[in-house]
């Protein structure tokens, strides 16, 4: 197979990664994180990870441009057992800690209008990077010292969408095509606040794959447990850009902090509740 490096369309890239009708699309994800102390501590397999992305494309009818709107929750599973874990000892200070499950409840992403791609016959993909250096929003309160200390948030995100090359065509995505569409993903970026490591010189590793469905049954029986009676907000992607900033492991933590320390379980409950649109 020949690969051929070219750009494609934001239109083909939102057939790919969602729809052209604004329909609720979900990804599916397993995968395992990884710390990476950087001083002679070994590297270890800490948990198996099981998500969902819930998603839609959304156009501005002025602008033309399209927008992806998310929300995201996944959950930190025993790699020995498989278990959902609703604690866990931190290795390198003894402490039991609550855990904090992901759960992001907006996400936005302005789709470029032109996207790198590597087309072959049969399938192709698209692969997106965003390494960032960002300050940290938690590095200034003397609460969060142990928690996350560090001025600058740096973090590699690496994106590839694999599909069916056939998807770039002019004409409606039939759903043999849809359900076709894989996701790779790989990150490197610091500590979760929520494991309190106390400034540790070191990273994570998270790396998964995932599939590309639009039947909310098609998912894996605990990712419906959650939505359906702790998260039912999860169960449709935003229906519009929100009048809020996005979600982040740093944001979620100052937010939630005081549920943390008091033990309760997450993700803790999203129900339904009225949005205000940006436009």
């Amino acid at each position: 197979m020949s690969l051929t490096k070219a750009t494609i369309t934001d239109e083909q890239f939102v057939k790919v990664r969602c729809s052209t009708d604004s329909k609720t699309h979900y990804f599916e994800a397993t995968g395992s994180m990884y710390a990476q102390p950087m001083d002679r501590d070994q590297p270890v397999h800490l948990f198996d990870f099981l998500g969902v992305d819930i998603s839609r494309c959304i156009q501005n009818q002025a602008t033309r441009r399209w927008t992806l709107v998310s929300r995201k929750f996944s959950l930190y599973l025993d790699p020995q057992t498989g278990e959902v874990l609703k604690q866990w000892q931190n290795l390198w200070t003894g402490e039991t800690l609550n855990l904090m499950h992901r759960s992001y409840d907006y996400q936005e992403f302005e789709i470029p209008i032109q996207i790198g791609a590597y087309i072959a016959p049969e399938i192709s993909f698209v692969s997106l990077d965003i390494n960032l250096k960002l300050p940290n929003p938690l590095a200034a309160n003397p609460k969060f010292a142990d928690y996350s200390p560090e001025q600058y948030i740096q973090s590699s995100d690496c994106y590839k969408f694999i599909f069916p090359t056939a998807m770039l065509d002019e004409g409606e995505v039939n759903s043999s095509q849809n359900c076709a569409v894989v996701m790779s993903y790989y990150r490197m970026g610091p500590w979760e606040p929520w494991m309190k490591m106390k400034g540790k010189s070191g990273f994570l590793v998270l790396n998964y794959t995932g599939a590309k469905t639009d039947v909310f049954e098609e998912l894996h029986p605990d990712i419906k447990t959650q939505i359906e009676h702790r998260l039912p907000l999860f169960r449709e992607a935003p229906n519009c850009r929100l009048q809020r900033s996005i979600g982040t492991s740093w944001s979620r933590f100052e937010e939630e902090f005081d549920a943390y320390l008091r033990g309760e379980q997450f993700p803790l409950p999203a129900p339904i509740k009225d949005e205000l649109c940006l436009e």
